[in-house]
């Protein structure tokens, strides 16, 4: 008498899995934020909603967006890096997708903001950057590693803004009354 069993074959690794580990993938996830920005970027030229970027002490604004730029393939990276690492890095991993997704519609909504709403919005972004960071260095400590530069630009960009905030700004700043009668 025949018995007839099945043999589990190992599931055929896509050329464009993003999540396979080899330079490969490492690779795509590292471009794969950028190319979801030119997306969005295309979008936003046809809707005439172009990107703004800032940039601190006096630089050009093309360096704001450079600096803006490089830290998505940072955070493809190490999503890259968290990706295997069971449960806590799949969590960890999602964590670093919506804040990728966050640094991407940044620059598409600070047209209509008054100063005010934009540093409130970018210091929620860099909040949400420190606790994936703090999420993603629980499960990879290179992976948190290589966050560390894009949570910092991120923190600068935010200090900055609610600093020039609060100097203009009432109810922080100073205002200067004469009360005569």
């Amino acid at each position: 008498m025949a018995t007839i069993k099945a043999i589990p074959l190992p599931p055929k690794a896509s050329l464009l899995d993003a999540d396979r580990h080899d330079l490969l993938g490492l690779t795509l996830s590292a471009a794969l934020p950028l190319a979801v920005f030119v997306i969005a970027n295309g979008v936003g030229q046809i809707t005439g909603n172009p990107p703004l970027f800032f940039s601190p002490f006096g630089l050009p604004g093309w360096f704001g967006a450079v600096m803006h730029l490089v830290t998505l393939p940072l955070f493809g990276a190490a999503r890259w890096m968290v990706a295997e690492r069971g449960e806590a890095g799949r969590k960890a991993g999602w964590w670093l997708v919506a804040l990728m997704l966050g640094m991407i519609a940044f620059p598409f909504v600070v047209l209509p903001l008054d100063s005010l709403a934009l540093s409130m919005i970018s210091m929620a972004l860099l909040l949400l950057g420190i606790a994936t960071t703090l999420r993603v260095s629980a499960v990879s400590r290179q992976a948190g590693l290589v966050m560390a530069p894009g949570v910092a630009w991120m923190g600068l960009s935010a200090a900055m803004g609610l600093a020039l905030v609060a100097a203009w700004a009432p109810p922080f700043a100073v205002t200067n009354v004469n009360n005569t009668l």
